[in-house]
Parts: structure tokens; C-alpha cells; sequence
């Protein structure tokens, strides 16, 4: 679209160029992309790059962008480079497996009277070769014939009008109209050599201000996300020249930490995956820094320099590990987390303390439990739990995690901040099927770590079938009363009648009646249940068979010394219940 834009003679937008010197120069800068790989860890052609690469040196005055990159990126790709894309369903580490192309024009596009609001009157396309196709009504010119065959862009590379339009007419078979496809050829020499689509800005401004200015001309188009603007800053911020010498990218590196922490055996064993998100949060915590990201950049360069030096050190991957194996220790695997951010103060702690994560883990436990049942961090805010949470463990002596202090010192905000008896009790009525991580904490403490909720392998069944405690009439064809209809559909997602199974086992539960399903395990068809006993011990069912149908099903789940009541015993047991001092 951006080259259909400049054959036309559309507007582009305009450019902002910094120009400076070496002297003032505190910013990175990066080389343009030439040719392109839309793949990670590409690496089978040297000269092909997924991401811009730093550029080590400057001469004495130099020009940076501000605003347009990405147009000056395009435009150079299709002049002088290359895209290069993998085969679908190819394998990734075979070189045959990618498609190298280059950027074509149809000579026989650009028709002048078409109505061409939104589409292309110019055809462009990525192709391996050019010239004529099989049925003769398209004719591909590489937009690099522009170019005399040099190596290096500069002025000097652009043929002349007539040379160019020359060596084209020279190529066209005689089965096309010449007239039509030169037509097109001139355009398409115009749109690069005279139209002047493009607004060109200059600044001479000092560093900081250059930029504040990167970032508001950002906020246009495709903004930049907080993120974004953090990784930008950071890699201006962090010493940029590695051991060797070479420049260093604090975006690629905080990349290549995330991988290594999501190839990590067992956390990526609890399904557990990293981001830039999380990591850059949790530097600008041990950092000091306010812990949210700021689409206006306003950050203190010398805790942004901070957070390198926490980042370079090993302690602090290290703690990102142990935190999150604790974590999953203690029931807390990827989908028993409403974020990873609840692990954050665990990271801080083990990276600030020398503290034993082998024994106990009481205080954690007791954290990460309260955090998100009591949905803790969605309803006050990261942000200010992690501030306060930051305080405490600065605070603390490092024998154990300040759970209590942090947990106190949030209280009063409208939220619950305890996790004790009568919390407890609250939840069993407030959780439900469709209640996300604080379910998947709730029965993976039931099942005491055993089986995991949200777990690979393990699968949250209706004990009672969801779809018939809905239909009044199945019910009471059945036996319940019509009074009990609603309430049935009303308490069909209530924990009392949820349980973990396998998958052989739920594939052998299916839709069907829980008699049913209990007289296939007596008669040995349910695969991985031993017995009926071990069964009802599992599961914390009662044994009585006169609840196990539908007119029972209240009591079942309700009923003096039933399933309610006995979740409710197991979850006192392996829950890290406290009770408030008077």
C-alpha cells in the first residue's frame, strides 16, 4: 500500500530526523533492516535479519530518525532488499524450507479510471522472479531495476529516466502493449525520483528532548505501547558494549531471558511461560521504580540504570526460578495464578534475602493463597500492591516472607485481605465453574497437589451432568420436585459437584447419570480408577447411594456431613488458614 501510495502521488506523512554529533550522542542507533525474515532464530543466510542490528560506531555528525521508520524501512526493503518467509508446515531448521523474494510491480496495473477508494491501482508483490506470467496478463518488474547494480544505496545508484526506462522497454516480449507498461514504468521512476510525498523535518534538539519527541510522534499510527517505550528507553540507558566489544540490545536480551526461563524444565513442565512484561515489571520493582509502565516515558534514568545491574546479575534469574518452583510446590502452577505478578514480592524477597526455599514456605504459602482468592491484585491494583508489598520486604529482617505485614497494610481498601475459617466458607459459595484460577487453587488444595486443576492431564468434570441439571423436565421424569428445578440449574457450576478427573476418565464419565457412571467403576470399565472406594476417597464423595440420585442431589452437595462439608474439612487441612488476632 505504501508503494501504491507513492506511484499515485498520495501523501506519506512526513519524517522527523535528528540530527547531532558523536559528542552528544547518549541513544542507540540501529541499521535498517535490508532483508527480512518474518521467523525467530533465523540463521541460515547471514545477511538476513528478523530484528535491526545496533550500530557500534558513529561518524562526527550523524542523522537519527525519530518518525518514520517503518515507511523508510518498507521503502527500503522493496528498493534494495528482501522478504523472506518460511513454507507453511516446512521444518524450521531446514535452509530449502524458506522462500527468499523480492519486491515486483505489474506493469499492466495502474488503470487511471477505476474507482479506488480502498484498494491498490498498482499491483505489488514479493515474488522469486519477474518477466511475463503463464497467462500473459500480468508482467512482474523487479523494483530494484531502479538500481544500477551496486551494492550500497546512494544517490549515485538511481539510473537516469531515460537509462531506465530504456533497459525496460528492452526486456518487454512483444505480446504486451509497450505503451501501457512504460506508462506504468514512468510512474513508478517518478514516485522514487521526483514525487515529493513525503514532509521532511529536522531537529537539532538536545538528547532527552529528542526523546519525548520519539515518543509523542509515536502516539500516531501504530502506537507504541508502554512496553515499547521501556525498551527503548532501557536500551539507551544500559552500557550498549558487551565484553567483546560488540553493542549490546536490551530488548534482545530481555527476549533471550524469557526463553531461557520458559525452556526451563520444570516451570515450563507447570505450563508456566515468560514475556517482557513480567520481567521488565519485576526489574522496576527491584529497581525501586514505580512498577507500571508509562506511555510517556517519564522514568529515572538512574533507576533505569539500576535495574542493568540487577538484570546482569545471575541472582536475579535465579530468583525468578526459585520463586516460581516454590510457587508450584505449593499448588500455584500457571493456572492457579491470576497473574505472575502475585510471584513478583517472592522474587524480590529470595533475590534481596538469603532464605532457604528447602523447608516451610509457610509465610508464601499464605500469600499466594490469600492473593488470589481474595482476587487481591485485580482489585486494588499491581501497582499498589506491589509498591507496598516492596516496602515490606525491605523492611523485613529476610528469615520469612512478610506476608502478614504486606497483607495488613492493604487492608481497609474495600478488599480482603485474610484468608481465614469464615473467608473460607465464603468462597465455597462465591466459587464456582466458571471462576478461573481461584477454582483451579481450590480443588488442587482438595486433591492435595495430587491432581492439579488447569493442569495438563487433569480435566474439571460435573459430577451430577451440567446439561440435564438444566432441563426441568428430565428432572422430574426422574423424581425431583418442581421446586427444586431452579435450584438445581441455579447450584449445577457449585463446587460440591465439581471434581478433577483424568481424561480416560472423563471420556468415560461423559454426559452420563452419576449412577450410571458409578456402576461402571464397580464394574471395573473406568480406566485408572482402582476400586470404588478409592474412588469415593478421592474425590470426597459420601458412599451413600441413595445421594447419588437426582432427587438427592441438593443434599448431595449441601447435606449435613455431604460433599460441601467434606471439601470444606480437606481445604482447612491444606489451605494456609490464619486466624486475625482479636
Amino acid at each position: 500500500m505504501l508503494w501504491d501510495s507513492l506511484l499515485r502521488g498520495l501523501p506519506l506523512g512526513s519524517l522527523l530526523i535528528w540530527d547531532s554529533t558523536v559528542e552528544t550522542r547518549q541513544d542507540p542507533a540501529y541499521k535498517f533492516i535490508r532483508h527480512y525474515v518474518d521467523e525467530r532464530g533465523y540463521s541460515h543466510e547471514e545477511e538476513v535479519h528478523r530484528y535491526s542490528e545496533r550500530l557500534p560506531d558513529f561518524p562526527e555528525s550523524y542523522s537519527l530518525i525519530l518518525d518514520g521508520q517503518q515507511r523508510l524501512t518498507s521503502f527500503y526493503i522493496g528498493l534494495h532488499g528482501s522478504y523472506t518467509t518460511r513454507v507453511h508446515g516446512a521444518w524450521k531448521k531446514n535452509a530449502s524450507s524458506y522462500n527468499r523474494r523480492h519486491l515486483y510491480l505489474n506493469l499492466l496495473s495502474g488503470e487511471k479510471n477505476d474507482d479506488h477508494d480502498r484498494g491498490l491501482v498498482y499491483e505489488f508483490d514479493f515474488r522469486k522472479s519477474g518477466g511475463l506470467n503463464t497467462a500473459g496478463d500480468k508482467y512482474w518488474l523487479s523494483v530494484s531495476d531502479l538500481l544500477d547494480a551496486e551494492d550500497e544505496l546512494t544517490q549515485r545508484a538511481f539510473l537516469s529516466k531515460d537509462k531506465f526506462v530504456e533497459s525496460v522497454r528492452s526486456e518487454l516480449p512483444p505480446t504486451i502493449s509497450k505503451a501501457d507498461a512504460l506508462d506504468t514504468v514512468e510512474d513508478l521512476w517518478r514516485g522514487v525520483n521526483e514525487r515529493e510525498a513525503v514532509l521532511y523535518e529536522t531537529t537539532v534538539t538536545k538528547d532527552k528532548t529528542a526523546r519525548e519527541l520519539f515518543i509523542r510522534r509515536n502516539k500516531g499510527g501504530i502506537e507504541l505501547s508502554g512496553v515499547d517505550i521501556l525498551l527503548a528507553l532501557l536500551t539507551g540507558y544500559w552500557d550498549t558494549v558487551s565484553d567483546e566489544g560488540g553493542p549490546k540490545d536490551a530488548k534482545n536480551e530481555i527476549e533471550q531471558f524469557t526463553e531461557r526461563l520458559s525452556g526451563h524444565d520444570r516451570l515450563s513442565d507447570e505450563g508456566f511461560s515468560f514475556g517482557k512484561r513480567f520481567t521488565l515489571r519485576t526489574l522496576l520493582l527491584l529497581a525501586d521504580e514505580t512498577p507500571s509502565f508509562r506511555r510517556d516515558g517519564r522514568y529515572d534514568g538512574e533507576l533505569l540504570k539500576n535495574s542493568e545491574e540487577i538484570f546482569r546479575d545471575d541472582e536475579f534469574e535465579q530468583a525468578v526460578e526459585d520463586a516460581f518452583e516454590v510457587a508450584a510446590d505449593l499448588g500455584f502452577h500457571n493456572a492457579a495464578l491470576s497473574s505472575k505478578n502475585v510471584v513478583a514480592p517472592v522474587v524480590q524477597f529470595l533475590y534481596e534475602n538469603d532464605y532457604d526455599t528447602s523447608e516451610g514456605n509457610e509465610n508464601i504459602h499464605y500469600w499466594l493463597a490469600t492473593a488470589v482468592l481474595n482476587s487481591i491484585y485485580g482489585d486494588i491494583g499491581s501497582q499498589r500492591v506491589l509498591e507496598t508489598a516492596r516496602e515490606h520486604v525491605r523492611e523485613s529482617d529476610g528469615k520469612e516472607f512478610p506476608a502478614a505485614e504486606i497483607l495488613e497494610d492493604l487492608s481497609g481498601r474495600g478488599t480482603t485481605t485474610h484468608l481465614d475459617k469464615d473467608v473460607l466458607d465464603g468462597l465455597l459459595e462465591e466459587v464456582d465453574y466458571q471462576s478461573g484460577s481461584r477454582l483451579n487453587v481450590l480443588l488442587t488444595h482438595l486433591y492435595r497437589g495430587d491432581r492439579r486443576a488447569g493442569y495438563a492431564g487433569y480435566e474439571v468434570d460435573h459430577i451430577f451432568p451440567r446439561r440435564k441439571l438444566a432441563k426441568a423436565e428430565y428432572l422430574q421424569d426422574r423424581g425431583v420436585s418442581p421446586e427444586l428445578v431452579e435450584w438445581y440449574k441455579d447450584n449445577r457450576d457449585h463446587i460440591g459437584n465439581l471434581q478433577l478427573l483424568t481424561g480416560p476418565e472423563n471420556k468415560s464419565k461423559s454426559d452420563r447419570d452419576f449412577t450410571d457412571w458409578i456402576a461402571r467403576i464397580e464394574n471395573g470399565k473406568v480406566e485408572g480408577v482402582q476400586d470404588i472406594d478409592n474412588y469415593f476417597s478421592t474425590h470426597q464423595v459420601s458412599p451413600d447411594r441413595d445421594l447419588h440420585k437426582y432427587p438427592q442431589f441438593k443434599q448431595f452437595v449441601m447435606g449435613e456431613g455431604n460433599r460441601r462439608q467434606r471439601i470444606t474439612e480437606r481445604l482447612r487441612e491444606t489451605l494456609p488458614l490464619r486466624q486475625l488476632p482479636e
